[in-house]
């Protein structure tokens, strides 16, 4: 019986269809299901204010915001370290060791006494939580293809907006133990919220894979095909051998550091998350603000919102992902938040109100995940990819040092600065990705103006020695 060449294809399609998929459903879903433990342990804090906590320690709202601001600045501090560790310890180890220290600083919580121990405590929370998501974006770049990345980072990002749907719902279930065994409420809280996230860690460093080669869940085949599909796609210019890496590590990572790319990327992270972190923070006093005045019913309500957001992060991934367009489906999300702000500045009817806040949550959680997958499928090799996606993060979370601040109590219940303040952000935003599309279209066509340049040999010649340089290559094409 004799084969064709298109046997073979349809042959290679379905088994790599058979690898994603395996992939999708046995990798994925647990990091998300981590991420998870990161997202419920950083958000306790505001809900257990629902129980008497500033009163209980001592606190007054101003050493509270200080606390909730703390939070950030050691997210800041440790993202670039973490990623560059991670790159030395590799994700298996390095993963669920950060999960381990920050689920302990969650349980540890529960012994607050005074403001300077809660303090400590909300610095470490950060600094250990900081690695995690760039750890895990540089991650799915070992497994996944450029095309497919938008969707899986959505995917991943979904499990942090499911967290933020309940997370008020239950810790008001948990609040209500406020007594049982001499514990108060948000003492219970920190403890059930924190507790499993240890355990998830352990159970972390058996299950994740050092890389997909040697993942054990991965027929030899499928390993091989993992590897295979990701180097014919880059083209050599992502993934080094390690007598390449322990060479130019330290050159990369400062060639990060210097990328124009990367720093508008960052704007554009900065930009885009102000809104984004201030949602997050505000949107339950938000919508308390629209009529909702109970604290059960403002939490309720809290929740749509962020189901709206799931269904429209993972329809506007998967289209970025078909259309492989990154810049046009940024914005498009911004310009969902847009309108949704707008009609929060603009509209006075409570179920008005109440459709501006879904819009404006669905649209905003749009852009991490594409913008996100843009910045990895156009920074290469690994050591300034896995750098660069670290400082993309941690403009992102720079952002919660303004998010966290600009809905203030005086401005309630409609809070016209803080909406007027996030729309300005979103124009920048729009404006930055715009920029962005045509500085990368430029670039493209100046590497193909140099090409044509070149005879045969030269450029024979050029993709025999110039792997080394990543992106810069005449023949790494920038994704818009």
């Amino acid at each position: 019986m004799f084969f064709t060449d298109a046997d073979n294809t349809v042959s290679d399609t379905e088994a790599e269809k058979k690898l994603v998929r395996k992939l999708d459903t046995r990798l994925l879903p647990f990091l998300s299901f981590m991420y998870l433990f990161s997202s419920l342990d950083r958000s306790s804090l505001g809900n257990a204010v629902l129980d008497n906590f500033e009163e209980d320690v001592g606190i007054t709202p101003d050493q509270f915001n200080t606390c909730v601001t703390i939070f950030y600045v050691g997210f800041l501090i440790f993202q670039i370290p973490s990623n560059i560790l991670l790159k030395r310890f590799t994700a298996k180890r390095w993963l669920p060791f950060l999960m381990l220290l920050w689920g302990t600083i969650a349980c540890l919580h529960a012994t607050v006494r005074n403001y300077h121990q809660l303090l400590i405590f909300r610095f470490l929370l950060g600094f250990f939580e900081a690695g995690f998501f760039p750890g895990v974006i540089y991650f799915l770049t070992l497994f996944y293809k450029k095309n497919e990345m938008a969707t899986r980072i959505a995917l991943f990002w979904g499990s942090t907006v499911a967290a933020h749907a309940y997370a008020g719902v239950l810790a008001y279930g948990i609040l209500q133990l406020r007594g049982s065994r001499g514990l108060t409420g948000w003492q219970w809280l920190f403890l059930i919220e924190g507790i499993p996230t240890v355990f998830v860690s352990v159970i972390a460093y058996f299950y994740l894979p050092s890389s997909p080669s040697t993942w054990t869940i991965l027929t030899a085949e499928e390993r091989i095909l993992a590897v295979s599909r990701l180097e014919h796609e880059d083209n050599k210019h992502t993934h080094m051998t390690l007598a390449d890496l322990d060479a130019s590590n330290k050159k990369q990572a400062v060639k990060a550091l210097t990328d124009w790319k990367v720093w508008m990327y960052m704007l554009m992270f900065f930009c885009g998350s102000v809104p984004n972190t201030s949602v997050s923070n505000f949107l339950p006093s938000i919508v308390r603000g629209m009529g909702y005045d109970d604290k059960l019913s403002a939490n309720l309500m809290s929740a749509p919102p962020y189901v709206c957001a799931v269904i429209v992060m993972i329809v506007v991934a998967y289209s970025s992902d078909r259309h492989r367009d990154r810049a046009y489906h940024a914005t498009a999300g911004a310009l969902i938040c847009l309108i949704g702000y707008i009609i929060l500045v603009v509209c006075i009817e409570r179920p008005t109100l109440y459709a501006g806040a879904c819009i404006a949550v669905a649209g905003i959680f749009v852009i991490n995940p594409i913008v996100n997958a843009w910045l990895t499928s156009n920074i290469a090799p690994d050591m300034k990819k896995s750098v660069a996606t670290a400082m993309a993060v941690s403009a992102n979370n720079s952002a919660g040092l303004v998010g966290s601040n600009i809905y203030r109590k005086s401005d309630a219940p409609r809070y016209l600065r803080g909406h007027m303040i996030n729309l300005g952000f979103l124009v920048l935003f729009i404006i930055l990705t715009i920029v962005q599309r045509y500085l990368l279209y430029r670039k493209n066509q100046l590497k193909e103006q140099e090409k044509m340049k070149l005879t045969e040999e030269q450029i024979e010649e050029m993709e025999d020695n110039d792997a080394r340089v990543g992106d810069e290559a005449l023949d790494f094409v920038y994704r818009l």
